[in-house]
């Protein structure tokens, strides 16, 4: 990186410090009144990638406060971790779920479970996400990262709405990022097969902006029974996955970045305030914000409807084989 680009890079981390990093988080919650009181007594949650970071610690938090929870992730050991330090009571509110829901498969299964234990779940916590540098590619044949943060949310929330796995008045919260601000609306980038046209970045980023699509496509149906959807995005957050997928920037900024328990506070205010929320709305620091920074997201390059299309022929195999960026 020569010394132009370096320049651009600190100014653009620079502009979004007091905003992103903990001190926006600590500023603004000075004002907020009941930041921990929540009360989820009687309610059921699921919570996906709840095995570390954000999702730990929203599903700690959700049964604390009185939820009964439903976490899923891969590793199985450090599901049970979250169990070990929780408070007795709250532990006792927990069931995990090892399930891969980078994979087709693995979401139907998990989908077969619920419904053969009879679950309904009042809180739909769409957070299992994960930035890959390095081109992988599923089992099944598809981009990795597409898959754990786009195709799986879609199939788990339509197969949990089909099913009717969720109450008439279910909260549904698409844990978004502010990588999102870097990509337009488009199927060009999702899914994107050849290694040479790869980057981790953007196909993350294209992933976090169909997520604000998908949410408002969920809230309009969600709203029909009482229900919402909503998108947020956590600010900057001290994860296991942000420190193995931008290793400069942890070094760089790591001493401010946010606690997991601060990146799931938007999610859990939303759950328990469900404010009125309009079109293209993410959530930040429980205030809604703008889906647009720049004229290049302004622009989508396909309609929601094209979204939705596009992810119901990849879960019925008959979509193409990968974007392009």
């Amino acid at each position: 990186m020569n010394g132009r680009d370096l320049g651009k890079v600190v100014t653009f981390y620079g502009k979004l410090i007091p905003t992103f990093s903990r001190i926006g988080y600590e500023a603004r919650s000075l004002t907020w009144s009941g930041q921990s009181s929540f009360d989820f007594h009687g309610q059921r949650w699921l919570v996906t990638g709840g095995s570390e970071g954000i999702g730990r610690a929203l599903a700690g938090a959700a049964a604390e406060a009185g939820a009964e929870v439903v976490v899923v992730a891969r590793n199985s050991g450090r599901l049970q971790e979250l169990q070990q330090e929780l408070s007795k009571e709250a532990a006792s509110r927990i069931l995990i779920r090892s399930q891969d829901l980078s994979l087709t498969s693995g979401v139907n299964t998990l989908l077969e479970w619920l419904k053969e234990e009879g679950h309904c779940f009042d809180a739909l916590m769409n957070n299992v996400g994960m930035l890959l540098n390095k081109h992988t590619l599923t089992p099944e044949g598809r981009e990795a990262s597409f898959s754990i943060n786009l195709l799986g949310h879609y199939q788990l929330t339509e197969g949990l709405l089909e099913s009717k796995l969720l109450a008439d008045e279910a909260v549904v919260v698409n844990m978004s990022s502010g990588g999102l601000y870097n990509a337009p609306l488009s199927l060009a980038g999702l899914n994107v097969i050849d290694p040479e046209a790869y980057n981790g970045k953007l196909s993350y980023a294209y992933s976090k902006r169909a997520q604000v699509a998908l949410a408002d496509y969920w809230d309009e149906r969600l709203r029909k029974t009482g229900g919402r959807c909503y998108v947020m995005h956590p600010g900057w957050v001290r994860t296991p996955g942000v420190k193995a997928a931008l290793p400069i920037f942890w070094k760089l900024q790591n001493a401010i970045l946010r606690t997991p328990r601060q990146g799931a506070d938007t999610a859990l205010w939303l759950a328990a305030t469900r404010p009125n929320s309009g079109p293209e709305t993410v959530w930040f620091d429980r205030a809604p914000r703008t889906a647009h920074t720049s004229d290049l997201t302004r622009k989508p390059q396909c309609t929601t409807r094209d979204l939705v299309d596009y992810l119901d022929q990849q879960l019925n195999g008959q979509g193409d084989v990968g974007g392009e960026r």
